[in-house]
């Protein structure tokens, strides 16, 4: 069974940030899906205009409706109900949300910080899809007492902190990329309705002691982690990080800077599209990258060069807020 043609996103607030709103139009432009879901949890989210704006288009759709999960074993929905009362940081909350929202409807949820740069056309005949991504720190590290994983571990984020100073980051960061473990990432993550693959991660997650769920990460990229081995598996095929995460973090950074002469706009010919990083972006900023930024200092930057069309129309509704 295929990936349905349509994307997923999840906002847990009553403001859509600027940098949703542009990385929704990018989708909504560009993936060649059939509809563009925002899931919520606040009505005020209705009377917010950036959403209203995008409420115009009818290939977007608002959802402020929990999953349906009848489907689920009883046993399992409720331990799933009782974990999202007690989760406080609407990360985790998110995390949860999307396989729910997946294991109901089936489709592709991206979080609110990529931006689209092509067709989606490669994953709607997956049964399920995620993307890897370079990394420092794998759960085999992260879990190791071994001191020569750690003094590794050291190293390589020390070339990166070197690299990602570097005015040319993305071009020097690929040609050292194959030191780095490639690890799973769930900020892209497609499966068809009721996946096997989703019912198993669920279950994993009502399996895990509270402390453990209560964690960073638990059940977002470590969940994955645990359940594939960083590797493929039936029902559900890890592309290679080119893919979706072709700026790794720290080196996502490059972003903030105005586009090298002679880089390609495209960071690489198999990029679907490129993930942000936005808590990485906002430390290395200095703030958060909203509105004001993108229309002034940022207007040279790689990263407007990929959302310029719709520059114009957020400067008009920032103005009319």
């Amino acid at each position: 069974m295929a990936i349905p043609r349509v994307i997923h996103l999840i906002w847990l607030g009553p403001r859509l940030p600027a940098l949703a709103w542009l990385a929704i139009q990018t989708l909504l432009a560009r993936a060649q899906a059939e509809q563009v879901v925002l899931h919520g949890d606040a009505q005020a989210l209705h009377d917010d205009p950036l959403v209203a704006n995008l409420l115009r288009n009818p290939q977007f759709a608002l959802d402020l409706s929990a999953p349906d999960l009848s489907a689920l074993p009883v046993g399992l929905s409720t331990k799933l109900d009782e974990l999202m009362i007690r989760l406080q940081s609407p990360a985790a909350q998110a995390d949860l949300l999307r396989l729910q929202i997946l294991w109901q409807s089936g489709g592709v949820y991206v979080d609110t910080d990529v931006i689209a740069l092509q067709s989606f056309a490669p994953l709607w005949p997956l049964e399920g899809v995620a993307g890897l991504e370079h990394v420092c720190l794998p759960a085999a590290v992260v879990h190791s007492r071994s001191p020569l994983k750690w003094a590794r571990a050291g190293a390589l984020m020390g070339l990166r902190e070197v690299i990602r100073r570097s005015p040319r980051a993305a071009g020097h960061f690929r040609a050292v990329e194959q030191l780095f473990d490639e690890a799973c990432n769930n900020a892209v993550l497609g499966f068809a309705p009721r996946s096997p693959v989703v019912l198993r991660l669920l279950e994993r997650i009502a399996g895990m002691p509270m402390s453990q769920a209560l964690q960073l990460y638990e059940l977002g990229p470590r969940l994955l982690e645990a359940e594939t081995h960083n590797q493929s598996i039936p029902g559900l095929t890890l592309l290679p990080p080119a893919v979706f995460f072709p700026l790794a973090p720290e080196i996502c950074g490059a972003v903030l800077r105005p586009r090298p002469s002679g880089q390609p706009v495209q960071p690489q010919p198999q990029s679907l599209l490129v993930h942000l990083y936005d808590s990485v972006l906002a430390r290395q900023l200095g703030q958060t990258i909203n509105a004001q930024w993108l229309l002034g200092p940022g207007r040279n930057s790689w990263l407007a060069v990929w959302v310029e069309p719709w520059l114009p129309e957020l400067a008009q509704l920032v103005g009319e807020a």
